[in-house]
C-alpha cells in the first residue's frame, strides 16, 4: 500500500510542487527563505531517498515515516499547494509506519472513520446539501454532467439533485461508523468502492488522485493468510499456464505445482482449510496476488498517458466496472480466506 502511494506520487508529478516555503501554513517557515533552494532541495531529497528506500525494503516502516513526513511539511509550507488527495497520502504513510505488521491496522481504520465523518458533518451543517443546491450546482453547471443533466429533467423540480445529496451523506456516515466494527469490514470495503466508482462514473472527475488514494487504502481490508497458499493447475489443459504465473509472481507467498483435477476443474487454489476451483479460485488468486494491484496501478497509468478526455474516461471507467463485477461474487458469498 504504501509503496503504491509513492509511486502514485511520483507518477502524478508531487516532485514539482516541492519548493521554498509559499504562504505557509507555520509563519515560522519562512526564515527558510532566507536560504533559498535549503528547504525544497531538503525535502525533494528526502521524499526520492525515503521513497526508492521503501521499494526496496530497507527499513520500510521508517522510511515510510520520513515520506509520510515530508509529504506533510511540503503542504505546510504552502497554502495553494494543500490538497486533500496529498494530505490523505501523508496521513496514510505516516499511520502505516505506526503499525506493527501483527497488528490489525486499527489507526488506518480510525483515519478511514474520521476522514468519513468529516465529510459528511461537512454537509449536514449546509443547507445546501439538504435542499440539493449544491449537487445540482456542482453537476449541472460546473461538471455539466449531461447524465445527470438528462435524468434530472425527467424527474420534478431538484427530486434528483436531493436524492443523491442524501445517500451521500446517509453512505459517508453509515463508513464513518461500519469501519469501526471488524465484522463489517468486507462490507465497508465495498460501500467505499462502489461508493466512489459510481461517483467517478457520474462525474468523470477523481478530485486530483483522490480515487486513487482511496482504492490503495482499501488494502488494509484483506486478511493476511499465513503460510503458503497453494495453485493447483489441471496438467490436463494448458501446462504452460503454470509456468506463466509462477513468472508473473514476484513473492513466495504461492506455491504452483501442475496435477490432475477432479470434475473437469481447471484450477484450485487451497488457503488454510479452504479450497476453490475454477472462476472461484481465480478471484481469490488474484485477491491475494500484489502483483495483481501493480498490474491494475500500471494499466491505469498507462491509459492516462495514451489518452485523454472522454475517451480515457470511458475506458477507465469500463475496465472498473469490469473488474468490480468479476469480483462481486466475492460480496455475495462468504468464505474463509476472502474479505473480511
Amino acid at each position: 500500500m504504501c509503496k503504491l502511494v509513492f509511486l502514485l506520487l511520483v507518477f502524478h508529478g508531487f516532485y514539482a510542487i516541492i519548493n521554498d516555503p509559499y504562504i505557509p501554513f507555520i509563519s515560522y517557515l519562512d526564515k527558510f527563505n532566507d536560504f533559498p533552494n535549503v528547504y525544497k532541495n531538503t525535502l525533494r531529497t528526502l521524499f526520492f531517498t525515503s521513497g526508492i528506500f521503501m521499494l526496496f525494503n530497507f527499513k520500510v516502516r521508517y522510511m515510510s515515516f520520513v515520506l509520510g513526513l515530508t509529504i506533510a511539511f511540503v503542504l505546510l509550507a504552502s497554502k495553494p499547494n494543500f490538497a486533500n488527495h496529498y494530505f490523505i497520502c501523508a496521513c496514510i504513510l505516516i499511520l502505516a509506519s505506526l503499525i506493527d505488521k501483527k497488528q490489525t491496522p486499527w489507526l488506518l481504520f480510525m483515519q478511514i472513520s474520521i476522514l468519513y465523518f468529516g465529510a459528511a458533518i461537512n454537509k449536514m451543517l449546509q443547507v445546501d446539501w439538504w435542499n440539493g443546491q449544491f449537487m445540482h450546482n456542482w453537476l449541472a453547471n460546473a461538471r455539466e454532467t449531461h447524465v445527470y443533466i438528462y435524468m434530472s429533467d425527467l424527474l420534478p423540480e431538484m427530486w434528483l439533485a436531493k436524492l443523491l445529496s442524501w445517500v451521500a451523506m446517509l453512505v459517508e456516515i453509515s463508513i464513518a461508523v461500519l469501519v469501526l466494527f471488524k465484522k463489517k469490514h468486507r462490507l465497508v470495503t465495498w460501500m467505499i468502492l462502489l461508493f466512489h466508482t459510481f461517483l467517478y462514473t457520474l462525474t468523470a472527475f477523481r478530485f486530483g488522485h483522490f480515487y486513487e488514494d482511496i482504492l490503495i487504502i482499501l488494502l488494509i481490508f484483506i486478511n493476511h493468510i499465513p503460510g503458503i497458499i497453494r495453485v493447483s493447475f489441471n496438467k490436463l489443459k494448458e501446462p504452460f499456464v503454470t509456468k506463466l504465473f509462477s513468472f508473473l509472481n514476484f513473492n513466495d507467498t504461492f506455491s504452483f505445482e501442475n496435477r490432475v483435477l477432479k470434475n473437469n476443474k481447471w484450477l484450485e487454489v487451497e488457503i488454510k482449510n479452504t479450497t476453490v476451483s475454477n472462476w472461484d479460485a481465480l478471484r481469490l488468486f488474484l485477491l491475494y496476488n500484489t502483483n495483481f494491484y501493480i498490474f491494475l496501478f500500471l494499466l491505469d497509468l498507462l491509459i492516462r498517458y495514451l489518452f485523454n478526455g472522454f475517451l480515457m474516461n470511458f475506458i477507465h471507467i469500463s475496465l472498473i466496472w469490469i473488474t468490480i463485477l468479476f469480483f462481486l461474487p466475492l460480496l455475495l458469498k462468504k468464505r474463509k480466506g476472502q474479505l473480511i
